[in-house]
């Protein structure tokens, strides 16, 4: 698909989708290194050292929630099965991380539950627009029949990377 005005008119809604990636990408690395520049400027006044820079990146885990948006990153250059497949991953990922978290909210504040909900609702309106015809099957490739399998596969894939990354924060990895 080239980069044209017919084609953002006819496939604007999985322009909008790319460009969510794209910038969740670009808002994690630059949080990450915002944060990472913090313990460096006290690793600098402290004088311990570009190792100790090493392991603050390393234990803190500041630069993960990028790794993990690398998943959806590749599936955006890729315009066949495998890249929807990693798309929505990435979205089921992002709800079964933020259903982890729900067990940290105080629930007598109605704001912060109105805040899950409305994020839940956010991270599910990419997975249900990439599940219209107009995208699955046009660009994608993806019949009805096949949706509901790769429907699986994508949720196993983002709830996977969700206990993975609960397991390495546990273990301290």
């Amino acid at each position: 698909m080239k980069l044209t005005v017919e084609n953002i008119k006819n496939h604007y809604l999985i322009f909008i989708i790319k460009l969510f990636i794209l910038s969740l990408f670009i808002f994690s690395l630059v949080d990450a290194k915002i944060e990472i520049s913090n313990y460096w400027n006290f690793i600098v006044e402290t004088k311990n050292g570009f190792l100790s820079y090493l392991n603050v990146a390393k234990e803190t885990s500041l630069y993960s929630p990028v790794i993990f948006l690398l998943i959806p990153l590749i599936g955006i250059f890729i315009n066949k099965k495998i890249g929807w497949i990693l798309i929505q991953s990435y979205f089921y990922f992002l709800i079964t991380h933020l259903v982890f978290k729900v067990k940290y909210i105080d629930l007598t504040n109605f704001r912060s539950i109105l805040a899950y909900i409305f994020v839940g609702l956010l991270f599910l309106l990419p997975i249900i627009l990439m599940n219209k015809k107009k995208i699955s099957k046009q660009i994608y490739g993806i019949g009805n029949m096949e949706l509901i399998s790769k429907n699986i596969i994508a949720s196993v894939i983002g709830i996977a990377i969700t206990i993975i990354l609960a397991l390495m924060k546990t273990n301290g990895f």
